[in-house]
């Protein structure tokens, strides 16, 4: 098993190569790296490692595999310019070692008035757009110390009647190592998928094939013709550890290396302070390093509340957005 996990690494590493070009705004998706939790956002993405809460196979797949109770979540963010993110996502055990789950993620903005070049008031119509993505997830145990995870996810992009789909895995691993309070590895690929192509009765028009003939046809039907885009495709490696550990309280600190297809290399940084299990405090730095980056400091925390056979957990997240403002994030949590 060690040899196995040092492939995977020697692999990840290879992958890691320098990129000079950032390539933003190159792939469709932008869903599927919007934030999937308060705890999350707050931890500035470094949540890979850390024990997970019921959004756990939206981090890292591999991560539920340590899960050993029923998690059920539900979070919103008011994303940027007026839109709106929500997350729901369950996981549960069902055999030793192994652990499925799954979620559901939207994302909507609101009516917006149909603009033509002659009719730049409005032509009566309204038009809106939505993003939404389906996971079914599974983890497993492989010894006490390595653990594996898969999502497949379901991509549908929509823009009034045109739509893409498209479909994605995410795979992670998690070794726990003798050292530093057993440190752990973290490697995770996520939207490994298909291109996607905006369809619909929106690219059908009206044209004149032949326009300077005599008596030809001016209204024969077309269609528009859109490019594919690829996936924001994403390698995360990383360690995460227990710093130290008291009566009282405990510190858990992640620090993660990205390399995205769509953009430069970075760092994700995340320090969760633990009060005996019911108060935490967090903090984090997202994209540290990544030229342009509008992303900043984030801090959040959350409260647990145990009850006679389950637990309520309230999570609140903050993350600075340069210009465009800041996202807020709250999460409702329930272990069973």
């Amino acid at each position: 098993m060690n040899k196995l996990y040092l492939t995977i690494i020697l692999i990840s590493f290879s992958a890691f190569g320098q990129n000079n070009v950032s390539k933003a705004g190159t792939t469709a998706g932008e869903i599927l790296a919007m934030p999937a939790s308060a705890r999350g956002l707050a931890l500035g993405n470094a949540v890979a490692g850390f024990e997970g809460d019921g959004s756990v196979f939206f981090w890292n797949p591999a991560s539920a595999a340590l899960v050993t109770e029923t998690k059920i979540s539900a979070s919103y963010l008011p994303w940027l310019v007026g839109t709106d993110f929500q997350h729901f996502s369950f996981v549960t055990p069902i055999a030793q070692n192994l652990v499925i789950g799954g979620y559901i993620a939207m994302w909507a903005m609101d009516d917006m008035p149909v603009r033509t070049e002659q009719k730049q008031q409005g032509t009566g119509q309204y038009f809106n757009a939505g993003d939404l993505v389906l996971a079914f997830s599974i983890a497993k145990k492989m010894t006490d110390r390595f653990a594996i995870g898969l999502n497949t996810k379901y991509l549908q992009e929509r823009i009034w009647h045109s739509t893409a789909r498209g479909f994605a895995l995410d795979f992670g691993t998690i070794y726990r190592t003798d050292i530093l309070n057993g440190l752990k590895i973290i490697t995770t690929l996520n939207n490994y998928g298909t291109d996607m192509r905006m369809d619909g009765r929106d690219l059908n028009i009206l044209t004149d094939s032949y326009p300077s003939g005599d008596g030809n046809n001016g209204e024969i039907p077309a269609q528009y013709t859109t490019d594919d885009w690829a996936l924001p495709l994403n390698f995360r490696f990383g360690v995460a550890t227990e710093m130290f550990r008291n009566e009282m309280f405990s510190l858990d600190v992640e620090v993660d290396a990205l390399h995205p297809s769509n953009n430069y290399e970075a760092i994700d940084i995340g320090m969760e302070l633990n009060f005996r299990d019911i108060l935490f405090l967090r903090t984090g730095f997202s994209s540290l390093g990544q030229s342009d980056s509008i992303e900043g400091f984030s801090f959040g925390g959350g409260l647990v509340i145990p009850l006679e056979d389950w637990k309520i957990a309230f999570d609140y997240g903050y993350r600075d957005f340069g210009d465009l403002g800041y996202i807020q994030a709250m999460t409702l949590g329930i272990n069973l």
